[in-house]
């Protein structure tokens, strides 16, 4: 009996040695670096999380389904999650701005995230580096 509980203790720990770093298992701060913010078809504008009014970083809590990060406190729901080819896909809506829909990537072997965040008005795709909080 003492045998089985060793061996699946052993199984459980090889199991979450092997799952990767940025799954989503954990909660992870995501850094924005680089924007690019979109208004019209025609152009788009390299800038800042700052620039694009957005928070400089992205509080991703996956297990709670909630993101956040904003000053003011505001969060908004993870609507869906999913996993596929070693990427961590996350999407989400907030209708109390308007209809707004997001999606966020994060590459579980390095934690390198990209995000959409689409508005009626247009839209912004930012990059940056997620990391364990």
């Amino acid at each position: 009996m003492k045998g089985m509980a060793f061996a699946a203790g052993l199984l459980a720990v090889a199991a979450t040695a092997s799952a990767a770093p940025y799954d989503g298992s954990a909660p992870l701060t995501c850094r924005i670096e680089t924007v690019m913010i979109c208004s019209d078809p025609s152009i788009c504008v390299r800038g800042t999380a700052a620039t694009a009014l957005l928070p400089p970083a992205v509080a991703v809590d996956v297990p709670g389904r909630v993101l956040g990060g904003d000053a003011s406190g505001r969060t908004v729901k993870i609507v869906s999650v999913g996993r596929a080819a070693g990427r961590l896909l996350l999407h989400g809506e907030d209708v109390r701005m308007s209809g707004t829909a997001w999606n966020l990537v994060v590459e579980e072997s390095s934690g390198a995230m990209t995000a959409a965040v689409l508005t009626q008005a247009g839209g912004y795709l930012a990059f940056g580096k997620c990391a364990g909080q």
